[in-house]
């Protein structure tokens, strides 16, 4: 499922009309509503049918997540956000809902409450931004509405078998019994029998739902039967006595559970997320365990939802059944899935160190798609794996850079790293080595330069002259981007000398990487191209690498006036990067296109690349190192200096009150006119100053002077309305 999607459920919604219909009502009105209710009672399902009614809402699951700073982060990528430099993620978030009009289902908030602050500092940062969220208690934010959603009405203890059949707990109990068996007749003693049900499991979704998986196997009669589990006498001690119905519906669905069956359910409350039946396997198997088979009895009855992907078909638990689960797990004090979770985890960070080549993002997208699992893992590491945990998050570099989670994977390495178990020098070298270039990407050149050193200092130790190499090219990356390599030079030279007397490809891709950089630097510009066509011709395994030496070859061919070479190149990248999904590198290529574009007198082409260059790294939280400002600078003024064409007054006077920091709702209220009609305006702006976003118009009104008339400004002729390139 794409991320922030509404989920579409497989069964309808029964016995809630009342609620959906009152919950719709106050979310076009209320700005926070917060749907309360024990477990089990159907939060989610209730918040998922209010937001498939509203366009763009966006779905945000954060049962997974045990940390709150993650929330907003979460929030962030759910909305297509991401990191690729040094501002914090949350602060994207900010500026992206500023203006715009966003609707959010924050699912399972409960466990969280410690991210409720920022929650209402988005809220009072964003004003057109609207939240349902649901949590098992009120999240006591100023504004807040809540919807409490109680259990279902219950029959009377002597009901009207037909009449009881419209009470919208046995309504819902006899529509999954129907689902199971459709061809079944139900007699009047049936209803009476589903009414005692829904009566003894207190009218909760859940308790119903996981009873009428049971119909098939012991029939309407046996479903209340004394089977050595009774509904009154939960098997967890400490229960509260509102949990008590549904955790006797759920032991009653153990208890039913074969042995195998029983012991899968429990270690399957390793997974934070959703899971495939080979890894099930993997993680929660042993001698003779056939967990695929098991599977299908979880899933008959209804303790595991089967999870169709594009991908093929995945499975997971329901929150408050994951929750059951682990306590089960806890009781019988069985570790070992834990262990082998963490060690498949590791198996996945592996792949994705080694995935340089061909599969490069098929080894990224699969960390993607267990990103929950990834989390669990390093989260809930143990000292006594510290080893383990540090050496996932390691090799996850490339994810942690592509995937725009360089804050997440540098907290990981730093957390681990100042544990004393944190003593294994090999381990720790690659831990500082990741480490170093999160922390470059970020800005954080000192602190990128001290894990480098430390790092280099390592694999000198430990006589790693391919890893002492791979340190000293990465420095030289490092201090490129420091704008000063003269007291780094002769380091990266001997790293050279050295990757080529070890004849090893990782550390020759790095060292002529970075020594290409600091001569071009120091004004070399012949060795400087010379170096980086070796790296080019080292990189060509894998497309990241070569489009990255493309890039930089590019600016060469460009500087050479071959500007046809250095469109080419820059387009590659493009596509290399968009089919890698590299945040960071992506606008790069886009800001070179437009110094060839500017370059080539095509006014419109350029000032499209670089208000998609804008929108990519505003989404990203990045800017432009000083080459490309400076390069970008001239290709704006270039383009800016096409024969003009007027602006209208009144879109001059949206453009000074965008630049003044007002959203369209404020502009129409300013101006006397709808926020509609503003929206316009400021469209019309983006079309005619062929840029992307309100930042743009805002230093173009920097840039324009007053006009002595107030229906002149000259801005360029961009030819028919454009906007930023997808």
């Amino acid at each position: 499922m794409e991320a922030g999607a509404v989920p579409v459920p497989l069964t309808p919604l029964v016995g809630r009309e009342r609620e959906v219909a009152k919950a719709r009502a106050l979310v076009g009105t209320q700005r926070l509503l917060t749907v309360v209710g024990t477990g089990g009672c159907g939060k989610t399902r209730l918040a998922i049918e209010v937001a498939a009614g509203v366009p763009g809402a966006v779905f945000v699951d954060l049962a997974p997540l045990t940390d709150p700073a993650l929330v907003l982060p979460t929030v962030a990528r759910a909305l297509g956000l991401g990191e690729a430099g040094a501002q914090p993620l949350v602060t994207t978030l900010h500026r992206h809902l500023a203006d715009r009009d966003v609707f959010l289902l924050l699912d399972n908030l409960e466990h969280l409450l410690d991210a409720v602050e920022g929650i209402a500092d988005l809220l009072g940062r964003c004003p057109r931004l609207r939240v349902l969220a649901t949590s098992r208690c009120p999240l006591r934010i100023p504004g807040e509405h809540l919807l409490p959603l109680h259990p279902l009405p219950v029959p009377d203890a002597e009901p009207d078998p037909r009449a009881c059949a419209e009470l919208p707990s046995v309504a819902l109990f006899l529509d999954r019994v129907r689902a199971a068996q459709p061809d079944r007749d139900l007699t009047d003693e049936d209803l009476r029998e589903a009414a005692r049900i829904c009566r003894a499991l207190d009218g909760l979704p859940l308790a119903l739902e996981l009873a009428a998986a049971r119909v098939r196997t012991v029939g309407l009669a046996g479903v209340l039967a004394d089977d050595g589990v009774r509904v009154a006498d939960s098997p967890r001690r400490a229960v509260p006595e509102r949990h008590r119905s549904l955790d006797g519906a759920v032991a009653w669905s153990v208890a039913l559970l074969d042995d195998a069956a029983a012991t899968v359910f429990r270690r399957l409350s390793v997974f934070a997320g959703s899971w495939t039946a080979p890894v099930a396997q993997q993680v929660c198997g042993g001698p003779g365990l056939d967990v695929a088979g098991a599977l299908g009895r979880l899933v008959e009855h209804s303790l595991v939802e089967v999870v169709a992907t594009g991908t093929g078909v995945r499975y997971r638990m329901l929150e408050t059944l994951r929750r059951y689960a682990e306590g089960l797990a806890r009781e019988a004090g069985d570790e070992a899935p834990v262990e082998r979770h963490a060690r498949w985890c590791a198996t996945l960070a592996t792949a994705v160190l080694t995935c340089p080549g061909p599969q490069e993002a098929v080894q990224i997208d699969a960390a993607q798609t267990e990103i929950a699992e990834l989390r669990a893992a390093l989260e809930r590491c143990p000292p006594s794996a510290t080893a383990t945990g540090l050496q996932t998050a390691a090799d996850l570099y490339f994810f942690w850079d592509m995937r725009g989670y360089l804050g997440e994977g540098r907290a990981h390495l730093e957390r681990l790293l100042a544990r004393p178990e944190a003593a294994d020098d090999a381990v720790r070298q690659g831990a500082l080595q990741s480490l170093g270039l999160l922390r470059l990407w970020q800005d954080d050149l000192a602190g990128a330069y001290a894990a480098l050193e430390e790092a280099a200092d390592l694999a000198e130790h430990r006589g790693d002259a391919g890893g002492w190499a791979w340190c000293a090219g990465s420095l030289g990356i490092a201090h490129f981007a420091g704008g000063e390599v003269d007291t780094v030079a002769a380091r990266v030279e001997r790293g050279l000398a050295v990757a080529r007397e070890a004849g090893a490809w990782m550390p020759l891709l790095r060292t002529t990487c970075g020594l290409g950089l600091v001569r071009w630097l120091q004004g070399r510009p012949g060795e400087a191209r010379a170096l980086l066509e070796e790296n080019a011709e080292l990189a060509a395994p894998t497309p990241w690498g070569l489009a990255k030496a493309g890039w930089f070859l590019g600016w060469f061919d460009f500087l050479d006036g071959d500007l046809d070479a250095a469109d080419r190149r820059f387009r590659d990248g493009m596509a290399a990067f968009t089919r890698i999904g590299d945040r960071r590198s992506l606008p790069d290529c886009h800001d070179g296109a437009a110094c060839v574009a500017a370059a080539r007198g095509a006014a419109t082409e350029a000032l499209e690349h670089l208000a998609t260059a804008d929108d990519l790294r505003a989404r990203a939280g990045s800017r432009r190192n000083a080459y490309l400002r400076l390069r970008c600078d001239d290709a704006r003024t270039a383009a800016l200096a096409a024969p003009p064409r007027r602006v209208t007054a009144r879109e001059l006077e949206v453009a000074r009150l965008v630049a003044a920091g007002l959203t369209n709702r404020q502009i129409g209220r300013r101006l006397g006119i709808s926020e509609r009609t503003a929206e316009r305006h400021t469209e019309n702006l983006r079309a005619k100053l062929g840029v992307g976003t309100r930042a743009q118009i805002a230093a173009w009104v920097g840039a324009v002077p007053t006009p002595r008339r107030a229906d002149v400004a000259a801005v360029p002729d961009t030819g028919e309305p454009r906007t930023p390139l997808r």
